[in-house]
């Protein structure tokens, strides 16, 4: 499955209460169809008259230099299915949460908004002061948005209520990704324990394994300021919590735990050796996959979405290059995976776009009508005969990947669907097919947040989690770079708790006892 589509997930987050029964009225609704008028016992029924064209305006992000185009061939097929016309929004992701926020301060919002840091402190203070629809009641009506797992609608609730449709992501998408040639070359053996692990990642560094003769490689990589996916993934090596540990109702974010200091330890000691590329406070993401790719380093800690992809882009720069992956590594509590929330963006429905209830319903059924068959394959391959063929009920796709990825740019972002109908590709990467199958067996030992649905329900993390955040992720960076010391750590602590995180904690002890009473 394409990265830039979708990516299948199941979710086994903290679960607090099924959706509760919603409002009646619209059950006879079809996909893609407004809901039916009442009718009476009184008044002769009269032929339905059809609406003109649902006008859908979204905003949604992208990742590539130019932005999407909504007017080839298969865009205006997706509005005719689903009898709409849609007007799109881009926003570059680096400016998309500023975007988000400017548009709710000023109150100029699409009728469907993209909502990627879904706990904003000010999204979610715009969705408690009510100026977003509450579409909970209606999903019982919808097909498709009904059966969407309630465990994830839970997740993202906020008062109770639910006010967006996620957009699912894999639960357990992490893993190891390292260059299988330089591991033949040094005749090493997979590692299995962190012990290994930080062996191959030593002799990655110190002992030539591209064969060139220079001393001019990492073992592994990081990005920005050591939080991308370094420190969680060696943290569950360690047995750290996910965000957070739960025991009897009380919460210790994950950064006030021994397993998290072994790991901090773990990978200071990889920085000081040099085994980690010295820049990572300054590192891109891209830029470190790009390192990755041209050979500057051995493994990635990263996503499994692409890896087959991944392995055609590092082969351009080198034929013989060859990448493997490990699904994780044996640790003290044995294998673990950090767990993702299982969505990545929410959409939500301004009230001041969208005027009525009926309105609110038709835009409901697009996304309804979007998870049907024949959507889900547009939105993934395009249009059958022209962007792919089905052989043997796979995929092909007709001429090249840039032509294809040009003609299906964006289309993904609209994606909510749990990946179950998505065609498979012809002669699929083997290394993609591998990547898929440990998405699923992951699931199984992936480390949830138990704190997740509380984020919403916590004043004081609303207004001040980027602050908190930022308090740990600076002194462990601090500390993996050996400007502190564990005295030093500790006092990081105590400043965490005394901007607020002492708060926090009670504030989420409290909302965790009303959601065991319900």
């Amino acid at each position: 499955m394409k990265k830039r589509a979708y990516q299948t997930a199941i979710c086994t987050l903290v679960t607090l209460s099924v959706l509760t029964v919603g409002c009646s009225g619209d059950k006879g609704q079809q996909q893609g169809e407004a809901p039916a008028a009442a009718s009476t016992t009184t008044t002769p029924k009269t032929p339905d008259v059809k609406q003109p064209p649902l006008k859908l305006s979204i905003m949604a992000t992208y990742y590539t230099p130019q932005p999407p185009s909504n007017q080839n061939d298969i865009w205006k097929k997706l509005q005719e299915i689903t009898d709409t016309q849609i007007e799109m929004t881009w926003v570059p992701r680096s400016a998309y949460d500023d975007k988000v926020s400017v548009s709710i301060a000023s109150n100029d919002l699409p009728k469907v908004m993209l909502a990627l840091n879904s706990s904003a402190p000010p999204l979610v203070n715009a969705i408690k002061s009510g100026l977003f629809w509450e579409i909970g009641p209606y999903l019982k009506d919808y097909k498709n948005l009904s059966a969407l797992s309630k465990l994830q609608f839970e997740s993202t609730k906020i008062q109770g209520k639910t006010y967006s449709l996620y957009r699912s992501r894999p639960l357990a998408r992490f893993g190891v990704t390292y260059r299988k040639d330089w591991l033949d070359n040094l005749n090493l053996k997979e590692p299995k324990t962190p012990e290994d692990m930080y062996n191959v990642m030593k002799a990655f560094a110190k002992n030539d394994p591209d064969k060139n003769g220079k001393d001019d490689t990492y073992g592994v990589l990081a990005f920005k300021d050591g939080q991308g996916y370094l420190i969680p993934h060696i943290a569950s090596w360690f047995g750290a919590p996910n965000g957070w540990k739960e025991e009897n109702g009380q919460f210790t974010p994950d950064f006030m735990t021994n397993e998290y200091l072994e790991a901090l330890k773990y990978i200071r000691k990889l920085y000081d050796e040099k085994l980690l590329n010295q820049d990572f406070v300054v590192t891109e993401e891209q830029q470190m996959n790009t390192m990755f790719n041209q050979g500057k380093a051995g493994i990635n800690l990263g996503l499994f979405d692409d890896v087959g992809k991944q392995q055609m882009e590092v082969a351009k720069l080198n034929p013989n290059a060859k990448i493997a992956i490990l699904d994780t590594i044996t640790g003290t509590k044995g294998q673990r995976v950090w767990a993702q929330p299982g969505y990545t963006g929410v959409f939500l429905f301004p009230k001041s776009s969208i005027k009525t209830e009926e309105e609110l319903k038709r835009i409901l059924a697009f996304f309804d009508r979007l998870q049907e068959q024949d959507a889900v394959n547009m939105l993934t391959w395009g249009l059958e005969g022209k962007q792919y063929k089905l052989t043997n009920g796979q995929v092909e796709k007709i001429g090249g990947d840039e032509a294809f990825d040009k003609d299906t740019l964006g289309l993904g972002e609209l994606r909510i669907d749990d990946g179950s109908k998505e065609l498979v590709a012809t002669g699929e990467n083997p290394l993609t097919t591998k990547g898929k199958q440990l998405i699923k067996d992951n699931v199984k030992i992936a480390v949830v947040n138990p704190a997740l649905p509380l984020y919403f329900e916590s004043p004081t993390w609303s207004q001040k989690s980027n602050e908190l955040r930022k308090i740990a992720s600076d002194g462990a960076v601090k500390f993996i770079m050996n400007k502190i010391d564990e005295n030093e750590w500790k006092k990081v602590q105590e400043d965490w708790k005394k901007a607020g995180g002492d708060k926090v904690l009670t504030e989420f002890a409290e909302s965790f006892a009303k959601s065991k009473t319900k």
